[in-house]
């Protein structure tokens, strides 16, 4: 079966590139509904995922967790309550609404779900530290991928791309590429042992903190561990994490920038402050999206897509990890009632394409009204439910 030699013949019938969220989704269900697969994942086993926690809803996370067995563990990390509230604020430090409140959207930690769904998993079935460096097809058409320790895999009855915005499958299905939205986020911590920290509890709570204006964005919340995760947004060039010269492994270096007047520096005392607490170094979180129009291609011989792969969105209606995970539970669907078959492809993705575009599209529109200049007046003029 496998071996480290430089040519390696799976025996799965579908490969699943990337153990994500939305690619162990597709290996829970595909385990219960007795398919042959394997996924390949990047990171090691015991690496905990990056990026802030998700909420999880009805008839799409939910039913992921649920199709693939794990629904209770998924309810016992899950967090509700307070944690499903967002407050809304200003730049002027008011605090002008809130929403959220007792909806069945808990709360968890990236790493939760990704525990959760390894449950389901067998052991064997995922082979870690394994990253796909490329694929292409042979002369005889066949889907070979080759990976970063020299292997390479083929022989698969379906290959399916869940390895997120920058996919090394993406090629095999369409040309189109996934365009920068135009603003980004560098996101920083702030800890329990950290002075400020009752202040920041006492504001933020326990659910996500919004602050909108002066073009741009803060995203405050409370993580599993009770540590906050500050993403401070802004509208700059793609290679402005580059241009800018600044160390974002030097917190104070990038918290005089944030505070300058071209950033944070005109927001209220009290927002400036919690800026001003963060105490861990900074990461760029640089928004993409696929053009909605682009989600439209002709089904490709043995290659699906799924997730970020897909369908990478902007995060301004908080639905890109459903949105995934409800490819997962589609796809499933499919090649149980059509077999691992090109008709199969095509019914998922006739499904996927006009849900996908929804959400880009509200989530482009979303993005706009935020980080405009009075983004209150401007949300207010589109009557964005709170």
């Amino acid at each position: 079966m496998y071996s480290v030699n430089y040519h390696t013949i799976m025996v799965a019938d579908i490969a699943i590139v990337g153990g994500g969220p939305s690619g162990l989704a597709l290996a829970g269900i595909l385990e219960k509904a007795g398919f042959s697969y394997i996924v390949y994942e990047r990171s090691a086993r015991d690496h905990p995922p990056r990026g802030g926690c998700l909420d999880l809803h009805e008839g799409s996370g939910q039913l992921a967790m649920q199709e693939a067995g794990c629904y209770e563990k998924f309810k016992e990390y899950g967090r509700d309550g307070d944690f499903t509230i967002h407050q809304l604020w200003t730049d002027q430090g008011e605090n002008i609404a809130k929403w959220g409140e007792g909806e069945d959207q808990p709360e968890l930690d990236r790493e939760e779900i990704k525990q959760a769904l390894l449950t389901t998993i067998p052991k064997e079935k995922i082979l870690w530290s394994k990253t796909c460096s490329s694929s292409k097809r042979d002369e005889s058409g066949n889907v070979v991928l080759s990976f970063e320790d020299g292997t390479t895999a083929t022989g698969f009855k379906l290959v399916v791309g869940a390895d997120g915005a920058f996919s090394q499958i993406r090629h095999l299905v369409t040309p189109t590429k996934p365009e920068y939205a135009g603003m980004a986020f560098w996101t920083g911590e702030i800890h329990e042992s950290n002075p400020f920290y009752p202040t920041v509890e006492k504001m933020a709570r326990k659910g996500p903190m919004v602050v909108i204006g002066r073009s741009t964005m803060i995203w405050n919340q409370r993580q599993g561990d009770g540590h906050y995760r500050l993403d401070l947004g802004f509208e700059r060039p793609e290679d402005f994490t580059e241009t800018s010269k600044v160390d974002l492994s030097d917190p104070e270096a990038v918290k005089k920038l944030m505070l300058s007047d071209e950033f944070f520096g005109g927001h209220a005392e009290e927002i400036k402050a919690i800026i001003e607490a963060i105490d861990s170094p900074f990461h760029p979180w640089p928004m993409y999206n696929m053009p909605p129009a682009s989600l439209n291609w002709k089904p490709a011989k043995t290659v699906a897509l799924i997730g970020d792969a897909a369908h990478v969105t902007t995060p301004f209606v908080g639905e890109g990890v459903n949105l995934a995970m409800k490819d997962s539970i589609v796809l499933v669907h499919k090649l149980k009632e059509f077999g691992i078959s090109q008709e199969a492809i095509a019914e998922y993705e006739k499904d996927m394409f006009p849900r996908a575009r929804e959400i880009i599209e509200r989530s482009i529109a979303s993005g706009k009204l935020y980080f405009s200049w009075d983004a209150l007046r401007a949300v207010k003029e589109a009557n964005v439910p709170f």
